[in-house]
């Protein structure tokens, strides 16, 4: 299940990327762009949940163009429930420079599934480009 949540602020991503990491006690790894759009990645083992952070503005185009007022999403896959997604918004709100954040029905946008396996796949050869450079030579 994939939660997809928005919201806007004016900072740059990688302060709000410090601030989420304050005040959700994540740890958002900043990795390569996505379609020219910032994109940080977090695992939260404990709940089985992953959380995509991008910018919707990108140096080339906007992101989700069904969404071309908001400045970040953030994406959680997982079993994200209810509750935890209301407290999540919550916490968001509360950061000082977030003016506003709430959940979309990824229904509503147009080829939101080809998007969510664009990102996979980013990140899939995100992963596989550092465990090709780090790991050990075969002799």
């Amino acid at each position: 299940m994939v939660k997809l949540l928005t919201f806007d602020c004016h900072l740059k991503d990688y302060k709000l990327s410090y601030l989420l990491n304050k005040k959700l006690e994540l740890e958002f790894v900043k990795m390569e762009d996505f379609r020219s759009s910032s994109f940080y990645f977090c695992r939260d083992d404990d709940r089985f949940n992953a959380y995509y952070l991008l910018g919707n503005r990108g140096q080339e185009a906007i992101l989700l163009p069904d969404l071309k007022q908001t400045d970040f999403i953030l994406l959680v896959a997982g079993p994200f429930k209810k509750i935890q997604k209301d407290r999540l918004l919550e916490k968001i709100k509360d950061i000082q420079h977030v003016l506003t954040a709430f959940e979309v029905r990824f229904e509503t946008i147009k080829n939101f599934e080809q998007l969510l396996t664009d990102i996979e796949i980013h990140l899939m050869n995100i992963l596989m480009e550092k465990k090709s450079k780090y790991s050990p030579s075969k002799k």
